[in-house]
């Protein structure tokens, strides 16, 4: 069982999380207004295309990290290795995805975030391992955190995800990016009160823990961890439901390339529905 933190201890962290969302905002508007650094320059460890606002994002991501917190190693989607600081094994783990959602920030669309997760140090790569979160918006000043077992919050706001139980009565995100709905989607979407596509997984998954959203379906088996393991958090903090398409449990990942399926419903019964209408 993971050990719970202080109250105090709890506080600072998230103070911390909160200050790295304003410290970034600077460089991300810089980094958005320049569109020569908006082109591929690579493509990163899963495969997928590399900007140069994903790589400065980065680099100004660690160095920030290294400047707060005395020991810890940082994996993110844009190294092909993990970056250790300060001395011993003690610590966190920082996840992180520097822009989740690059393609929308290379656009100037207003659905994009920075996604960190901390875990233990030693804890191995899954959604129950996550001691704290930060989801914050590219766009402006709105961080989201939580802290596990002391809720999820948006500034000083304790979130809470809408209690939708059915189906029928739900706002639903899903993922379609180099994919196309089969059958079982479509019937989901057409029962489904309303329908979105955000193409961000960390902020689509911010939505139902605000309760804006009641559920956010990927079932294109591309997904990878530092885009949900953040958000995760604070969805399971705001009292939703989270499972793969099977129903089991997200994790434990051996890295950062694994790639998984996601239903996050604000309640159990809901994901519950929508695994079951997945199935068929």
């Amino acid at each position: 069982m993971l050990e719970q933190n202080t109250p105090s201890e709890c506080v600072e962290t998230l103070a911390l999380l909160r200050q790295l969302q304003v410290d970034s905002k600077q460089l991300l508007d810089r980094l958005q207004r320049d569109l020569k650094r908006q082109h591929t320059v690579g493509v990163n460890a899963k495969g997928d295309n590399q900007k140069y606002f994903d790589i400065a994002a980065d680099e100004w991501i660690r160095r920030w990290l290294s400047e707060h917190f005395e020991s810890g190693v940082v994996e993110s989607e844009e190294q092909t290795g993990a970056f250790e600081f300060g001395s011993g094994k003690q610590g966190y783990r920082f996840i992180v995805d520097p822009v989740d959602g690059s393609d929308n920030f290379a656009r100037g669309l207003p659905l994009s975030a920075i996604s960190l997760a901390m875990l233990p140090r030693q804890t191995s790569l899954s959604m129950d391992g996550v001691l704290y979160a930060l989801v914050g918006d590219t766009s402006g000043p709105r961080a989201c955190v939580a802290a596990r077992g002391n809720g999820a919050y948006s500034d000083s706001q304790r979130l809470r995800t809408s209690e939708t139980r059915r189906l029928r009565d739900a706002f639903v995100s899903c993922e379609l990016n180099h994919w196309a709905p089969d059958a079982s989607l479509a019937e989901v979407m057409r029962t489904c009160s309303g329908v979105r596509v955000y193409g961000c997984a960390s902020r689509a998954l911010c939505m139902v823990a605000v309760g804006a959203l009641d559920a956010h379906v990927d079932v294109r088996s591309r997904l990878t961890p530092e885009s949900f393991l953040a958000a995760s958090l604070l969805v399971a903090e705001a009292g939703g439901h989270i499972c793969r398409l099977d129903g089991g449990a997200l994790g434990p990942f051996q890295s950062l390339q694994d790639r998984t399926t996601l239903v996050a419903a604000s309640t159990k019964e809901l994901a519950e529905e929508i695994v079951n209408a997945l199935a068929t």
